[in-house]
């Protein structure tokens, strides 16, 4: 009878898994919580043969096999934070809390350090605690602590929506770690342990968040926002270019009638130049806000970006291209200069992603030139070993000290509040990251700012497969 229970309960995780699946895609973020559900659909289930297991040594297979999916239940959700936070430094811990369950594990399976047999009880039997078992008991509660730690850090950084997610990522976590009463069981505590309980309230709580506030896609609405103002800008770009070809010649008939006395000149000193003037920037304008548009779809989407369509592309065809492409003034472009670039210099990427990250470099340095009154933007290439290194620099009032860290952190913004939204940089990292680069950002305060983009060379092999793609991350 007591084996209904986590039959029953394994399944609703499961459930729970390959609906965020299906329903939200494959990303980093619903691949991290469709594992947190495997692993209680496997403790569970195991349970459920566990507790009806009569023979001795099928009970302690049985209770190892279970055990083993309980020492990597709280990496997997820590795991689970790291995503939705978009904690990228949070990486090396993450592997270490990996790896600190994976040796658990060797151990559980192969002594009985961790697990030392079982206890028979009303309900059926259940693990009993292991010499070491203690250590996984830490790392449950340091590792309940980082994720709080990381939630209210991101929570703190928030928008309103955003902080209501987070919120309830706090709830669905104190539920969680309310499931270590279990552990008193382990120890020989004799009631029925509750911890399961919890944990489906605490994924029922993620699960909700998922389709009341679109969790795994926070950004849905505003890709679909984005992607229908793209329609009405490609129209208005079209009906200015027709009245920017017409503008000539109404304006020569403008000028015939009046010197043949057919109209009567109304027009103010300096206003027709000034009317083709306007039509220009209206043109920049709409351009720009093209540019951003494109640049805000491709960070929306690029969770789901499928890497086997990169191909080999050059970086001075790209840095030519994100010259041309962006609205820039005549002025402005007076400003940038490009060095150092070799014609067969290759990435193997998406040549339209490296565009937008120059698109959002040259945005930041032309706002931050424009807010100090003066500055230059120059874009140079070079070698390093296994890397091409693209620098780009300008001579602006620089970053201070104190904000570097956290320049690439989603939502930062170093403008001025409702100038910037803090997408940016965060773009520009997880572009280069998908390349199997990096982003670097160095900085003198009134000086100069240097932002270094790290690509892997693309240097085909006598296989005829690209090197980049076999070592991913060289150097």
């Amino acid at each position: 009878m007591y084996a209904i229970l986590p039959s029953f309960v394994s399944a609703i995780f499961l459930g729970y898994g390959l609906y965020v699946l299906s329903s939200q895609g494959v990303t980093r973020v619903s691949t991290s919580f469709f594992l947190l559900c495997a692993m209680t659909f496997a403790w569970q289930g195991s349970w459920a043969f566990l507790f009806g297991t009569e023979t001795p040594d099928g009970a302690m297979q049985v209770a190892r096999f279970g055990y083993l999916f309980i020492l990597f239940l709280p990496t997997t959700f820590y795991h689970f934070v790291c995503e939705v936070t978009e904690s990228r430094k949070e990486w090396p811990l993450l592997i270490a809390a990996y790896g600190v369950s994976l040796v658990l594990s060797v151990l559980l399976m192969s002594s009985d350090l961790v697990v030392s047999g079982y206890y028979t009880l009303y309900f059926g039997k259940y693990p009993k605690a292991g010499l070491l078992h203690p250590i996984h008991i830490m790392q449950t509660v340091a590792l309940a602590l980082r994720c709080a730690w990381l939630l209210l850090k991101a929570r703190a950084n928030a928008t309103a929506e955003r902080r209501r997610r987070f919120g309830l990522c706090l709830l669905a976590l104190g539920l969680f770690s309310l499931a270590a009463v279990d552990y008193a069981v382990n120890f020989g505590a004799r009631f029925y342990p509750p911890g399961v309980f919890f944990i489906v309230l605490s994924l029922g709580v993620i699960a909700f968040s998922v389709v009341r506030y679109d969790l795994m896609r926070p950004y849905s609405l505003a890709a679909t926002v984005a992607h229908e103002v793209r329609t009405p800008l490609a129209t208005i770009r079209m009906q200015l270019q027709e009245v920017e070809n017409a503008w000539p010649h109404l304006h020569q008939g403008y000028i015939a009638a009046v010197e043949n006395g057919i109209l009567e000149d109304r027009m103010r000193p300096g206003q027709i130049e000034r009317t083709k003037q306007l039509i220009g920037g209206m043109s920049r304008e709409v351009d720009g806000t093209s540019a951003v548009i494109d640049m805000t779809l491709a960070s929306l989407t690029l969770e789901r970006l499928d890497r086997s369509t990169f191909a080999p592309h050059g970086l001075a065809e790209c840095v030519a291209a994100a010259i041309e492409r962006y609205p820039l003034m005549p002025e402005e472009r007076a400003r940038v200069h490009i060095r150092g670039f070799a014609d067969d210099w290759k990435f193997v990427g998406s040549d339209t992603l490296l565009i937008y990250v120059l698109f959002n470099l040259l945005k930041n340095s032309l706002y931050a030139i424009h807010s100090h009154g003066s500055g230059n933007i120059e874009i140079s290439g070079e070698i390093e070993g296994n890397y091409y290194l693209m620098r780009f620099h300008d001579t602006g009032p620089g970053i201070p000290a104190s904000i570097l860290p956290r320049l690439f952190e989603p939502f930062f913004s170093t403008k001025a509040h409702g100038r910037g939204h803090g997408l940016g940089l965060s773009f520009c990292r997880r572009v280069m990251e998908a390349f199997g680069g990096r982003i670097e950002c160095a900085s003198q305060l009134g000086a100069y700012t240097t932002f270094t983009l790290r690509l892997p060379r693309f240097r085909p092999c006598d296989s005829g497969l690209d090197q980049p793609l076999q070592t991913r991350v060289a150097g």
